[in-house]
């Protein structure tokens, strides 16, 4: 049970947050020339899911499908779900269900995991499946 709240709770708690807060009517963010601040935010909120996504994947306590390949898995889940959010916000009064909205996610997903491939699988203990046998 100690291991759900370590490993599992944020990221389904994350997956919660990012439901309710896009059931909210939208803000207006300033834009910015080269990028606006709201694909930035959409960016890192959907990088957030996906370092949560993959460190939930690996640390199950039996590896199954998911748990063999956590890069293709996180990826594919949190993109799924910023797809899914982009639906959700259409029923949502005085939002918009935008595509650009969903390829920031998707970047902020890609840049997610070659982060953890890359940087911190290397340096992280959380990050490595070790942990499974060691905790």
């Amino acid at each position: 049970m100690k291991s759900f709240f370590k490993y599992h709770f944020p990221f389904i708690a994350w997956l919660l947050i990012i439901f309710i807060q896009s059931s909210f009517t939208a803000i207006e963010l300033p834009k910015v020339e080269l990028i606006s601040a709201d694909k930035i935010v959409h960016m890192g909120v959907y990088g957030l899911l996906t370092f949560l996504c993959y460190i939930s994947l690996i640390h199950l306590s039996k590896p199954n499908f998911p748990g063999r390949s956590p890069f293709l898995w996180s990826s594919l889940i949190c993109m799924f779900y910023g797809a899914s959010d982009e639906i959700h916000q259409y029923f949502v009064p005085n939002r918009s269900c935008e595509l650009q909205d969903w390829i920031a996610d998707a970047f902020g997903v890609i840049i997610a995991v070659a982060i953890i491939k890359y940087i911190f699988e290397k340096r992280y203990l959380l990050f490595r499946r070790e942990l499974i046998n060691g905790s």
